[in-house]
């Protein structure tokens, strides 16, 4: 496992860790996490792919930019990354935040997008379809904390399922430690958060060529489940897996699962 830097278009910094030996396999975070929001489901697929996952502009290891940013932007960066490593026609995971960057990724540069593997995301903007209850969006923003710590633990309220949570107590407060020992930049989480809001591909989704599959929880209270129904729609010969009963992170509760479908689905393309 090796840790690198690679610049992006602009001469940013992104911090990059590759491991594994074979196809290549790129993983993007989602909002205000870091590289280590895969650490369940990455060393399942390091026996497969030649895989790599890096921290998104202004995250973790990454430089902080003084002007906002676009998931445009941002899917320029993702294949910055790709260039980089010397990875073509790879399999890109994209997670929540992550999957909408993967989408442009996929629109912007179709040719180093082998498959496109959208996990616990949305199509983005008018066609969103946000969580029924306003308390489980404040509770992701951690509304009300008076620390990192404490608003991650709020938003781990939402992140995952109940019975997950009430049965991995340790795990959640390890998530919680880690978050809090590695807090986001405030104007990164909201440069994230904008990006996210503005995010549209809507009308290039149906031109996308890459085979896709999206992913999702079934008790995702964060990206409901009609989102990914959405995209599956939206874009050309798409599949549709869902994790029933499991929340929004849903590769954290089911991670050997994840990487199964991950793999079976980059074989099948193959």
């Amino acid at each position: 496992m090796t840790d690198r830097h690679i610049a992006a278009g602009d001469g940013l910094r992104l911090a990059v860790t590759v491991a594994g030996d074979g196809p290549p396999l790129l993983l993007i975070p989602g909002l205000g996490a870091t590289r280590v929001v895969f650490d369940p489901v990455f060393p399942r697929l390091i026996g497969h792919f030649r895989a790599a996952v890096y921290d998104q502009r202004g995250i973790g290891a990454s430089d902080i930019p003084a002007d906002p940013f676009s998931t445009a932007q941002l899917g320029d960066d993702a294949a910055a990354v790709l260039d980089g490593l010397g990875m073509e026609d790879a399999v890109v995971l994209g997670a929540s935040f992550g999957g909408m960057v993967a989408q442009q990724l996929a629109v912007r540069h179709p040719g180093l997008v082998g498959a496109l593997v959208l996990a616990a995301t949305g199509p983005g903007r008018d066609h969103l379809v946000v969580a029924p209850e306003q308390a489980a969006t404040e509770a992701l923003l951690g509304k009300g904390a008076r620390s990192p710590e404490e608003a991650y633990r709020i938003a781990c309220t939402v992140l995952y399922s109940r019975p997950f949570r009430e049965a991995n107590a340790a795990f959640i407060d390890d998530q919680v430690r880690n978050r809090a020992a590695h807090p986001i930049a405030p104007r990164a989480f909201q440069a994230q958060l904008a990006a996210s809001r503005a995010h549209d591909v809507w009308d290039e989704l149906p031109s996308m060529v890459a085979p896709t599959l999206v992913l999702h929880g079934g008790a995702d209270a964060v990206m409901p489940l009609a989102n990914a129904v959405l995209l599956s729609q939206r874009i050309p010969g798409a599949l549709l897996e869902v994790f029933d009963g499991a929340g929004h992170l849903f590769f954290h509760e089911q991670p050997q699962r994840t990487a199964d479908a991950v793999i079976a689905f980059a074989g099948a393309r193959r």
